[in-house]
């Protein structure tokens, strides 16, 4: 009995382990399980975000569509322009289709007008407009722009569900600051309402794909088809519409303003076509080169004006620096570009101006740009003296209509080359000061150099445009 009893003990020891460790098991695996089922982590403020963008994109994408664009091109020579016998039959024009994204910006009349990029819709035959995989509509150009590359398609309302929850909310983009949040949504490569996100990158970028930029930069990716969506901020406002894109870098993107954009749009869509005020001056960049000899850091300096010109009838002249408007600083071309444009025909700006280092305020009354004019930055043809020159002859000043000294050779690597004088420029001033001719402008070269400068400023005919261009004499 007594070893019954031993051998009973350790058997009821050993049971009672195996009931524990049997159960400890079940409970660590049902534990498993429930931490298998459960979230990994748990963050209010990612979920909030997800919920936030979710619902930015379900409010903004119904205003998102897609734009086919059909040209008819004329097919060339195959053998080429050059191939010397004509080609005996006339190529037919062959469709080429584009793609592109819009935005519904107002609904009127049982219609909507939808703000695109110009270079989507450029010379079209005809549009087609996708509102969704089963809407999809015949579109009209109200108007175009390609000075800013913007567009306003004009779509029939009819038969579309709730159109008036299809508009997009506008927000305002000169409130923008670099680093908030963006979104693009958009068509790239017909992938139909795709969404990206990112920052913006800088704002006020010029890139030279049209006359007037302030484009806003952003690394929210951006591909072809994409043209013409909306870049919406985190409270569902498109505050641009995308453009462009550096094909060579990632992160990328470029959108306009929509500010600008909307400004554009409402004149196409109130009368087809856009008003814009006109100064009739070329204007260029104060650089740091040529700060040391006018004496000013900012502005923008005057090269030309135009004949009959709101700025000639105002006294504007050659070589004034334009510092501020209406008593607004002028920090660039492009700012004094876009304030000038959006300025009403038959309003008067105040210029404060700097002209032989004395300042001084001008008023000028606005006029219509006219259609055919082309005002513009002329850019500096070089940052940093080798030259051959002749006076001009009476008859070449005559048929020429200006003065000065003829640029008939440039030595190769000298410092008139690497400043960007070239062969055919006409050197009419040096230092704000007039020259009729070769000995006046080595003399008056000489005279810097002795003075001790390094550089002087070179007022120059090119073509039909002036220019200034610093010359380096070290």
């Amino acid at each position: 009995m007594r070893r019954l009893k031993m051998l009973l003990v350790p058997s009821l020891v050993l049971l009672s382990f195996l009931l524990f460790a049997g159960c400890k098991a079940q409970k660590v695996q049902a534990e498993t399980q429930r931490t298998d089922n459960a979230p990994l982590v748990k963050s209010n403020v990612l979920s909030e975000l997800e919920n936030e963008l979710t619902q930015i994109v379900d409010k903004v994408s119904p205003s998102v569509v897609t734009i086919f664009a059909t040209q008819e091109v004329q097919m060339q020579n195959p053998f080429g322009e050059d191939f010397p016998f004509p080609f005996p039959f006339q190529m037919p024009p062959q469709e080429r289709r584009s793609l592109g994204s819009g935005v519904i910006i107002e609904y009127k009349n049982d219609k909507f007008y939808i703000l695109t990029n110009n270079h989507v819709v450029q010379n079209a035959k005809a549009i087609k407009v996708r509102f969704d995989e089963h809407t999809e509509k015949r579109g009209r150009i109200v108007g175009t722009d390609p000075k800013t590359d913007i567009a306003v398609v004009e779509v029939d309302a009819k038969d579309i569900k709730d159109p008036q929850q299809r508009v997009a909310r506008l927000g305002d983009s000169d409130k923008l600051k670099v680093g908030q949040i963006v979104i693009a949504i958009g068509n790239p490569y017909g992938l139909e309402r795709t969404v990206t996100m990112g920052v913006i990158s800088a704002l006020k970028r010029s890139i030279g794909v049209t006359q007037y930029e302030s484009f806003i930069q952003t690394d929210a990716p951006i591909n072809p088809g994409n043209s013409g969506g909306p870049l919406v901020n985190i409270w569902g406002e498109v505050i641009g519409i995308n453009t462009a894109i550096v094909a060579e870098g990632q992160g990328l993107g470029f959108a306009i303003p929509i500010n600008l954009a909307k400004w554009v749009a409402d004149q196409l869509i109130a009368k087809g076509k856009v008003t814009r005020g006109w100064l009739g001056v070329i204007i260029q960049e104060v650089t740091p080169d040529m700060a040391e000899t006018v004496g000013v850091k900012e502005g923008v300096i005057i090269a030309q004006v135009m004949p009959s010109s709101p700025a000639e009838k105002a006294g504007l002249k050659v070589g004034d620096i334009i510092i501020a408007v209406n008593n607004e600083k002028v920090s660039s071309v492009r700012d004094l570009q876009l304030r000038v444009m959006k300025t009403p025909p038959g309003n008067e700006l105040t210029l404060t101006i700097v002209r032989e280092g004395k300042k001084e305020n001008i008023k000028v009354k606005v006029e219509a740009m006219p259609e055919e004019t082309k005002v513009s930055q002329v850019g500096p043809q070089a940052q940093d003296v080798g030259l051959i020159l002749r006076d001009l002859t009476p008859d070449e000043e005559r048929r020429l209509g200006v003065k000065g000294v003829y640029v008939s050779g440039v030595v190769p690597g000298s410092l008139a080359y690497q400043s960007g004088i070239r062969p055919g420029d006409i050197i009419m001033g040096i230092n704000n000061r007039a020259v009729t001719s070769r000995s006046e402008l080595i003399q008056a070269i000489d005279g810097a150099r002795k003075a001790g400068r390094d550089k002087v400023l070179l007022l120059i005919r090119r073509g039909d445009t002036n220019l200034y261009i610093v010359l380096n004499l070290r």
